[in-house]
């Protein structure tokens, strides 16, 4: 068996992406046209039901009202896709900065995992899962440290995938296939950070440049699709 579906519950943001200078006043012009910088979030659906890390924007400003109002965006968009918070079975965290953590407080009855790297370092009960660990049917764990020591991601293998498109009266099916994609997290922080080839450096916690470009090419070789741990879903061109 393999993944039946999977949705981008939120598209993330980024306050710098690869072509642009690390600059304080660029950030705030972006703060205030609400630009929060929040992860992507996703959802799989397998034998389990799993979210793939939990957003939070504003991660700066740490306040009872801005906690609220991420849980508060987080619990519409699941409810979009037609999911509340206890309907997930695992929250899968791909590395513990709280704009992809900062929300995990809504899944008091999921199954929290991460690297077995980062078992120990955060106050938070998790399971550590292994590299190249299965997760549930069709779905992997994959090490991929760089952006942090414990970074992990998920690369994920679908079942034959059709898309009904409707014109009218009529309509056609598309007809796609088998596809594997991999939920990157900040391994591969946005498409232009993957077609510059780069990585971001400017985290505290940067575990080195050779290191996450190893990590880059551990998906790349994989994955036909990639979900950047901000910003759209691509298509892998550089597969071998």
């Amino acid at each position: 068996m393999a993944v039946k579906a999977f949705k981008i519950v939120r598209r993330g943001s980024v306050p710098f992406d690869a072509f642009e200078p690390v600059d304080s006043r660029a950030m705030a012009v972006k703060n205030l046209a609400g630009i929060g910088g929040g992860s992507t979030v996703t959802y799989i659906e397998s034998d389990a039901r799993i979210l793939v890390d939990t957003g939070f924007e504003f991660d700066s400003e740490m306040t009872d009202e801005n906690v609220k109002l991420n849980r508060k965006l987080l619990t519409r968009d699941l409810k979009a896709i037609g999911l509340k918070p206890s309907d997930i079975d695992i929250l899968f965290i791909t590395h513990w900065h709280i704009d992809h953590f900062g929300n995990f407080k809504l899944f008091k009855d999921s199954t929290i995992m991460t690297s077995e790297a980062a078992v120990g370092k955060v106050k938070v009960r998790v399971a550590g899962v292994r590299d190249g660990e299965r997760i549930a049917d069709g779905v992997t764990a994959v090490h991929t440290p760089g952006h942090t020591a414990d970074h992990a991601s998920l690369v994920f293998r679908t079942d034959r995938l059709r898309q009904s498109v409707k014109a009218g009266a009529a309509g056609r099916i598309v007809g796609i296939g088998e596809v594997t994609v991999a939920a990157a997290g900040d391994a591969i922080l946005t498409p232009s950070f993957y077609m510059g080839e780069q990585v971001w450096t400017q985290n505290r916690d940067f575990a080195g440049a050779d290191v996450a470009k190893a990590s880059v090419k551990k998906l790349t070789d994989q994955a036909d699709y990639i979900i950047p741990g901000h910003g759209d879903m691509f298509r892998n061109v550089r597969k071998p």
